[in-house]
């Protein structure tokens, strides 16, 4: 079974749209060049993304991370009408710099928003969601059809909601679980670390850590582009991912089910010379019993 690297995500700012590359250069902190570089937070600092307000969702994002400048624009849909922090109209779509101050996207996302929002820059591995693994989150194609599935909506869909930044083909759905379990392989039966490489050949291969399953929140269960919850997301999601899970994570103490996509941490390459980039159509190999197989 030949397992590859089929889709690299960015998500440039944070919560908002992502941005689909060719390859990914990988920062010592672990985390892929620009992925959640810039956030936003508002006057007293706190953070501001889709957890928080649903009214970032119709928001659209377009990157040239060359030039720096994210093209905005606004989708009004009646289906956010609820939410009384949504505008009262469209905004019209706009380049900006990507930098705070007058020249950068505050003042646009400020009145999108209804909130005064400022723009903060990290570039040195952004601003991950769990700072004990700021890799890149790791999922199956299989596994985002499937869901997809579940719920009746499109993969595109999927990958909207479920925003992770490594995509691969090759496997069964699931296939990822087996990597944040360090007690056993699902699929062979054979013990395994939880380590697994990405690259073209050995001297090439970045080296990850799978650190657990990743924990998830309500924006999962939103419209990724009108924000409208679907009220029994959660309770379906976890009633089919039950019947997924055939073994939890050793030690894992786990109060719910509602988790998708592993977490990852970079670790050094057994190699003196190791990779930095990888990409599109790169194997992916995992370690079992000390060996490696593709």
């Amino acid at each position: 079974m030949t397992i590859t690297l089929d889709r690299i995500d960015v998500f440039p700012i944070k919560s908002l749209d992502g941005l689909s590359l060719e390859e990914a250069v990988v920062l010592p902190s672990g985390a892929l060049e620009f992925d959640r570089r810039w956030r936003l937070v508002d006057m007293e600092h706190r953070v501001v993304n889709a957890k928080r307000t649903a009214a970032i969702h119709p928001i659209r994002a377009r990157y040239d991370l060359d030039a720096r400048t994210v093209e905005l624009s606004h989708e009004i849909n009646a289906a956010v009408d609820c939410f009384s922090d949504r505008p009262d109209r469209s905004l019209s779509t706009e380049v900006f710099s990507l930098e705070p101050g007058s020249r950068g996207p505050c003042g646009w996302l400020s009145e999108a928003l209804g909130i005064d929002v400022l723009l903060e820059e990290r570039s040195d591995g952004g601003f991950p969601d769990d700072l004990d693994s700021p890799g890149p989150t790791l999922i199956s194609t299989a596994t985002l059809i499937e869901v997809a599935r579940w719920f009746s909506f499109s993969l595109a869909e999927a990958r909207r909601r479920f925003r992770t930044n490594l995509e691969v083909g090759g496997c069964e759905a699931f296939w990822e679980d087996s990597l944040a379990s360090p007690a056993s392989d699902i699929s062979t039966g054979s013990l395994t670390n939880g380590q697994f490489s990405i690259g073209s050949d050995q001297e090439s291969w970045v080296h990850f850590q799978a650190t657990g399953i990743c924990r998830r929140c309500i924006v999962v269960s939103r419209d990724s582009r009108s924000g409208f919850h679907s009220e029994h997301f959660r309770d379906v999601f976890e009633s089919r991912r039950r019947s997924t899970l055939q073994q939890i994570p050793e030690g894992a103490s786990w109060p719910h089910l509602f988790r998708l996509a592993v977490n990852t941490r970079k670790i050094d390459s057994p190699y003196p010379s190791h990779g930095t980039t990888f990409r599109l159509g790169d194997q992916i190999s995992k370690k079992i019993s000390n060996e490696l197989f593709f």
